[in-house]
């Protein structure tokens, strides 16, 4: 493995933390701190920490719905809601026009949260919806070793050695021993997985000390900081964003996720099995045959990265001595109205 495969595997597992990459990898501290802040992002690798969202006491659900208008029109309704509603992502389906939709809230909304998407439905914004709990919806680690870091290209020796990755299940917590400076903070690793306690300091209004204490205890709650390449000139002759369902998971999961192009898998409560990828446009013929003949792939969604976004943590709906709030029951009906207003006019 070379050099800065091996700084990218240890990140995933440490964060930026130089030091301890360092120690962990042999290569030196100045190394470490090229590769990671000058190499990579000029490769187009972008670097995202990963939040273990059932430890915050929220539960993921998957949404799949078809739209009444553009996918144009819905990206403002969308961006609404991962502002206020606990959306987490959304993506839009070009052939199948329609958009899926992860959202992470309190177990104990879930009635409230099929309610407001059934009167979003009920005043025309959805034709139809579906609405279900994922048992996990899990960031895939990006596979290093198959990663050419010298010429910026996925190697093709991928079927060669298909090792396993562990299937976890997400649990929720549901007294999750969390405060509103700990979100404010792990929504500012979201942002920027750099960011350093000075600028914590000066961007919350914090001490350093205060900062460091929250930092040591929400650093437990960040699953890993994930590696995302997306090729800084014509990714769209480059890179196929699909996702797939399958069928039977059970039958299907070891072969698809190992395929290093994947970096999210998605398993609902009755078992329905997805896989988020990038795929290289020059594997696209190869790795459907290879699923084809080994897995119960079911169908291929092709994804608008136009029409797809991701949240923060939803910091703005946790209250001292409250919790997480259910903004689906209190905001529900002004909200409906708008948009239902909004979508007729």
């Amino acid at each position: 493995m070379d050099t800065t495969a091996k700084v990218v595997d240890a990140l995933m597992r440490y964060g930026p933390r130089y030091s301890k990459i360092s120690r962990e990898t042999g290569v030196p501290i100045p190394t470490v701190r090229y590769i990671l802040t000058k190499r990579l992002p000029k490769m187009g690798f972008n670097i995202k920490a990963i939040l273990d969202y059932g430890a915050l006491g929220l539960q993921k659900y998957l949404a799949l719905f078809e739209s009444s208008v553009s996918p144009n029109s819905m990206r403002g309704l969308l961006t609404l809601l991962g502002e206020t509603m606990y959306l987490n992502y959304y993506a839009y389906f070009m052939k199948a026009k329609r958009f899926m939709a992860i959202f992470t809230a309190p177990l104990k909304y879930e009635e409230d949260l099929d309610a407001f998407l059934n009167e979003l439905s009920s005043v025309g914004v959805f034709k139809r919806y579906e609405l279900k709990k994922l048992k996990y919806a899990r960031t895939l680690p990006f596979r290093a070793r198959y990663f050419d870091f010298n010429k910026g290209v996925w190697r093709q020796n991928w079927t060669e050695d298909n090792e396993p990755i562990p299937e976890i299940f997400d649990e929720v917590n549901p007294h999750p021993e969390i405060d509103e400076i700990d979100l404010h903070i792990l929504k500012e690793l979201q942002k920027n997985a750099y960011i350093k306690y000075v600028d914590l300091s000066r961007k919350l209004g914090l001490s350093r000390q205060t900062i460091k204490r929250h930092y040591e205890r929400v650093a437990k709650m960040i699953r890993m900081y994930a590696i995302f390449w997306f090729p800084p000139m014509n990714p769209e002759l480059i890179l196929t964003p699909m996702m797939m369902k399958f069928s039977d998971v059970e039958r299907s999961r070891n072969r698809a996720v190992g395929i290093p192009f994947n970096y999210m898998e998605l398993r609902t409560n009755d078992d329905d099995y997805y896989i988020l990828t990038l795929l290289p446009s020059i594997e696209l013929y190869r790795t459907i045959k290879y699923l084809a003949a080994r897995t119960s792939l079911e169908e291929i969604f092709f994804l608008d990265m136009d029409y797809s976004m991701g949240f923060t943590v939803h910091y703005n709906l946790f209250k001292r001595k409250v919790g997480w709030i259910n903004p689906f029951r209190e905001g529900c009906k002004k909200i409906v109205e708008e948009i239902g207003l909004l979508f007729r006019a």
